[in-house]
């Protein structure tokens, strides 16, 4: 049985190692990898730890150790003009190293990939060790197959990331207690302190929980075991965590630390981020956000997989708690905040949730079935789960389940990183060779320049140009031969824009693909109706020169 096991083990982590290398080479930057990939490499490079100080920098450091040594285009005077404006420092770093930016962005990925498989081996530890061998292989299952996972793992953000040393935290913590042993103390305190290093949640949320599940656990004989215990706590959860940060920071950077949780605890409480959920946009999100989010964003199998593992037993077993509770403050923690942006900033909670529903093999006698139909229902389920994953490759930021029609119609229910992240720019460029190289207007969802990966537009209402004079503006020739529309379905759901509903007339029309769910291309070389409205949307905007290049080529149509 063993033997057994440990192939399947083997199966899984391999499998999910070649499908996130795949999406590591396929899929281009996103927008906070504009970021965190120079930041990374400059905190390495030049221990300078303002660059992007609202999130901690374990993560970013680590990306950055794998591109050190790789020659990077960047004049000093441009890295100490724009290390106070990270966006323009990153938009900068990728283009003028546009010739590498494939081995650059893969290299940075890969330890976040390594990261991705850390994260399975823990979910897999735990759960086998609370329900059994077929229990923990079933954990690592949901793990690797997980379109939100798979979609994150391999970016150089701080979810995943955080994810893992979060999991492996709340494990050595419960360790401690099944054990007795203080050596899983001083892990769970090694973990936090790069948990805290690695994303301000940890500091503001972690401690929390930690402290509420040693209290549930001593509560009896409360002050005898709270007195023989008390310096292992202190040391292990304020002592090694606080010189782990500190040394993170190089000791003299920490006080970038200070920079960031005050504007982490300023975005999240009180000035919010634009959200969008149900063809609606708020500045300060919805209680129920994060429920719609997982409702859509999660295979539907699962969902009827996890019902089962609740109502087969109500019961939460004392051993459950460092489960269910910090699955419940973590989910709650996130719905009370105003940043919505991304199933991202839940992936904590599904990592719980997969070692929790492995209770399954604990308590599946209890469902009063005929065996074989039993075997077949959760057969059907597995099966259903991974085809869902595997149907969405490598497209799996933008997976959503059938309750809101599949990828093809999520971007309806909710945008940003939920969809669209600028993942997309390289498989447009792949499309248009296909297509013959057809000349484009664009409008792209991303932090980097489109000429970052070789793509020659002309911009159509793109944000990054909306103050730049008109007269830098590149046009497509006056009659081209083949035409093509190129709209990031953020900004066609009116991101960024006053009028969120500036491309609604473009939202009827069908296009005529998309490129990974997130960018929507429509042919218009002889659609006349349709650049009427594109050149009635340039006249009334004032983009003048954009007009009558519009203007010319309809008449000619008209003509022909």
């Amino acid at each position: 049985m063993k033997k057994y096991s440990f192939i399947f083990f083997i199966f899984f982590i391999i499998l999910f190692f070649i499908r996130e290398l795949i999406v590591s080479y396929e899929k281009s930057l996103t927008c906070d990898e504009t970021v965190h990939i120079p930041a990374g490499y400059f905190y390495v490079k030049k221990g300078d730890f303002f660059i992007n100080f609202e999130h901690p920098p374990f993560s970013k450091i680590l990306s950055g150790l794998f591109i050190s040594k790789l020659k990077i285009l960047l004049p000093e005077n441009s890295y100490s003009v724009l290390r106070e404006r990270e966006w323009d420092l990153g938009l900068v770093f990728f283009y003028n190293n546009r010739e590498n930016v494939d081995k650059i962005l893969f290299l940075a990925r890969f330890p976040m990939i390594l990261l991705g498989i850390l994260l399975g081996f823990f979910i897999y530890l735990w759960s086998k060790d609370l329900y059994g061998d077929f229990a923990g292989l079933f954990s690592l299952f949901l793990f690797t197959f997980c379109p939100n996972f798979l979609g994150h793992s391999c970016l150089v953000t701080t979810d995943v990331p955080f994810t893992t040393f979060f999991i492996i935290t709340l494990y050595y913590l419960w360790k401690f207690f099944e054990k007795d042993n203080k050596k899983y103390l001083i892990f769970s305190g090694v973990f936090l302190g790069i948990s805290i290093s690695t994303k301000f949640t940890g500091i503001i949320i972690l401690p929390f929980i930690i402290i509420l599940l040693i209290l549930l656990e001593i509560k009896d004989n409360f002050k005898k075991r709270f007195k023989d215990n008390f310096l292992i706590f202190l040391i292990s959860f304020i002592v090694i965590p606080f010189f782990i940060l500190l040394f993170t920071y190089r000791i003299y950077g920490f006080k970038n630390f200070l920079l960031g949780i005050k504007l982490i605890i300023f975005e999240t409480t009180q000035r919010g981020h634009l959200s969008f959920l149900n063809g609606q946009f708020s500045i300060t999100g919805w209680r129920y956000y994060f429920l719609f989010a997982f409702l859509y964003k999660t295979p539907i199998s699962f969902l009827i997989l996890l019902l089962f593992s609740i109502f087969l037993s109500l019961k939460i077993e004392k051993k459950e708690r460092f489960l269910v509770l910090p699955a419940i403050i973590y989910f709650i923690f996130s719905s009370l905040s105003k940043k919505q942006i991304g199933i991202r900033y839940i992936l904590p909670f599904y990592a719980l949730i997969y070692i929790y529903c492995a209770r399954i093999f604990i308590y599946h006698h209890k469902l009063k079935l005929n065996k074989i139909i039993k075997n077949y229902i959760f057969t059907f389920l597995f099966l259903w789960y991974a085809f869902s994953s595997l149907k969405i490759h490598p497209n799996y930021i933008a997976y959503f389940n059938e309750i809101c029609g599949g990828p093809e119609n999520g971007w309806k229910y909710l945008i940003d990183s939920n969809i669209d992240w600028g993942q997309d720019l390289k498989g447009l460029k792949k499309y248009l060779q296909k297509e013959g190289n057809p000349e484009i207007l664009l409008n792209y969802f991303g932090s980097v320049l489109p000429e970052t990966y070789g793509l020659i537009y002309e911009p159509f209402f793109y944000p990054l140009f909306l103050n730049i004079p008109q007269e830098y503006y590149r046009l497509n020739s006056e009659f081209p031969e083949k035409e093509y529309l190129a709209i990031s379905v953020n900004y066609l759901q009116g991101l960024v824009y006053n009028d969120h509903k500036i491309f609604d007339w473009l939202k009827e029309i069908k296009p005529k693909t998309k490129i990974g769910y997130s960018i929507f291309v429509y042919d218009i070389t002889e659609d006349i109706n349709l650049r009427t409205k594109i050149y009635e949307m340039f006249k009334k905007y004032g983009f003048i020169r954009q007009a009558e290049r519009q203007k010319k080529i309809i008449e000619r149509l008209k003509n022909k």
